[in-house]
């Protein structure tokens, strides 16, 4: 009795002291940042149209279910520019105000970009980002290219810099290789400005020094971070992202020093070099300006955002597998089951199943960039006809050639066609066309050497042959002679179709029962048939035709 007595003594002298630390904690947290519901978006892997149709359909479902801050958790090496475009513009228009980017640990390329664009970023203790200018499959980009590549990156990330108040000239050196910045420290009240060389010389007369520094080393007395352009908080306060006032705020607020500022400011040191991009660790981001927080795990969020729930909204399998399926190993294995499948139904009619196996393939293969938003109707309609007329060329006219090499081109240009989007810029549909082309020709080479193996195996096997035409044949007609015997049948001999040959089946010359394929029109069968060619396999052609 006394013990409950005395533990209940304690919380109660203890409940005031809790009740004060929470307060505070609180009334720390600033009012742009705080929220009540938190969802935690993670963005992991390559950036592409997925992704931003995925972060899309979370952001609506956090919402829905009452989510006043979205932190987006990144951790990917790049993506598609125009998929990242578009995540920015969701962020920017299509969000709740209060949005923050956690780097966790790493955020290259379009990683940078979308961080960029959100309210706040924070980092993990091991992060890094930047390094975010454009690269091509096809080695290095001419200079008038790489302009053109560039401009709608350095338009998002100035754009971004100039909501969320980051100095212009540091964000550019994430995405463009040349750009040398200094950063000068003001002696009065602390805060920092980033200059280009031009800049540098106007302010004190002279050439900046070309020596790099490292800012994690100095010391909070030499440079301790205050930004230039206003509070982001502040600002951003009773301000809607789609009013006239916000908009305003869009034209740049950077001011650029003269040579009347000379005494006001002083060089801190070289922070970005000519010959690379800027890539910076948790240290340095907080220094520049970039990072609000260092933030260890979901816990350290959630008391960051002084939120009451913190809950994950995680891609979809069904979002999972699609991006599994648009990805070039996964388009390369089924252009290869694809064309081995018909082959072999070609070859081998009757059973059926390399038939289902060549539909499911395709559909798959082309259905999958349509449910990810990257294939169009025309890309749909191309491979519809080839394959009409691959059939026609099949079925109804054999050997004529026409109506199989154009249905062939049309087939190939439209799975070509999938991995182009007609949005992109002319890199990024270069890139993408010979990325498709790539992996029809990748998937094709590896199938012609699959068939290849399967049909030395099948001369091999009179089991499996058997097992194959059996569907066509039937049980009493007995396996077919080897590929020896048949290499010593004479050209011009003449036989009797056993079964239909459309194109391949068996025919019987004498009493040997011999695997064959017509060279011409489809065989029926007790049709005369005439050996033309002789090799891996056995080659007809009706006598009448």
């Amino acid at each position: 009795m006394k013990g409950l007595l005395l533990a209940s003594l304690i919380l109660l002298l203890g409940l005031p002291w809790s009740i004060s630390q929470a307060a505070q904690q609180s009334s720390s947290i600033p009012a742009w940042r705080k929220a009540e519901a938190v969802a935690v978006l993670p963005i992991t892997g390559p950036i592409d149209q997925v992704t931003a149709t995925s972060i899309k359909r979370r952001i609506d479902q956090a919402v829905e279910n009452g989510a006043d801050a979205i932190v987006f958790e990144i951790n990917t090496p790049g993506g598609e520019l125009m998929s990242t475009l578009e995540i920015c513009r969701i962020i920017k228009y299509e969000s709740p105000a209060n949005t923050v980017a956690w780097i966790h640990p790493y955020a290259f390329s379009a990683g940078t970009i979308i961080a960029l664009a959100c309210r706040e970023i924070v980092v993990s203790p091991d992060a890094t980002f930047g390094d975010s200018a454009p690269v091509s499959p096809l080695g290095p980009i001419p200079l008038a290219e790489r302009a053109k590549l560039e401009a709608p990156i350095l338009s998002e990330v100035i754009d971004s810099a100039r909501r969320r108040h980051y100095d212009e000239q540091l964000v550019q050196a994430f995405v463009s290789v040349g750009v040398e910045l200094w950063m000068l420290r003001n002696t009065t009240t602390n805060e920092i400005i980033f200059v280009d060389a031009s800049e540098y010389e106007t302010i004190y007369g002279t050439t900046p020094p070309a020596q790099m520094i490292d800012v994690e080393t100095l010391t909070e007395e030499e440079v301790t971070f205050s930004p230039l352009f206003g509070n982001m908080g502040e600002l951003d306060q009773g301000l809607e992202t789609d009013s006239v006032a916000y908009e305003q705020l869009l034209p740049s607020s950077r001011p650029r020093l003269d040579g009347d500022s000379r005494n006001d400011w002083v060089l801190v040191g070289q922070v970005a070099a000519d010959d690379r991009l800027l890539t910076l660790k948790p240290g340095e981001a907080q220094q520049f300006g970039l990072a609000a927080a260092i933030v260890n795990d979901r816990d350290e969020l959630q008391l960051l955002m002084g939120a009451s729930t913190v809950k994950v909204y995680d891609q979809s399998w069904s979002e999972s597998l699609v991006q599994l399926l648009v990805s070039w190993p996964a388009r390369i294995i089924l252009v290869v089951i694809f064309l081995v499948c018909l082959f072999m139904e070609m070859t081998f009619p009757g059973t059926g199943l390399f038939a289902i196996g060549s539909v499911v393939s395709i559909v798959v293969l082309l259905g999958a960039p349509a449910l990810a938003g990257m294939a169009e109707w025309w890309e749909l309609i191309a491979v519809i006809i080839g394959l009409g007329l691959i059939a026609v060329e099949i079925l109804l006219i054999p050997g004529t050639l026409v109506a199989g090499i154009t249905g062939a081109i049309l087939l190939m240009i439209g799975m070509v066609g999938t991995f182009v989007s007609g949005e992109m810029t002319d890199q990024e549909m270069q890139r993408g066309i010979v990325q498709g082309l790539l992996v029809i020709l990748s998937g094709s080479f590896l199938a012609m050497l699959l068939i290849w193996l399967l049909t030395r195996t099948i001369e091999r096997d009179t089991t499996t042959r058997g097992f194959i035409l059996r569907t066509e044949v039937g049980k009493g007609v007995g396996q077919p002679t080897s590929k020896p015997v048949i290499e010593t049948i004479p050209i011009g001999t003449t036989g009797v179709a056993e079964t239909a040959l459309r194109p391949s089946g068996r025919i019987r010359i004498d009493d040997q029962l011999l695997d064959a394929v017509s060279l011409g029109r489809w065989i029926e069968p007790g049709d005369e048939v005439r050996v033309v060619r002789t090799g891996m396999v056995l080659e007809v052609e009706a006598t009448d035709s």
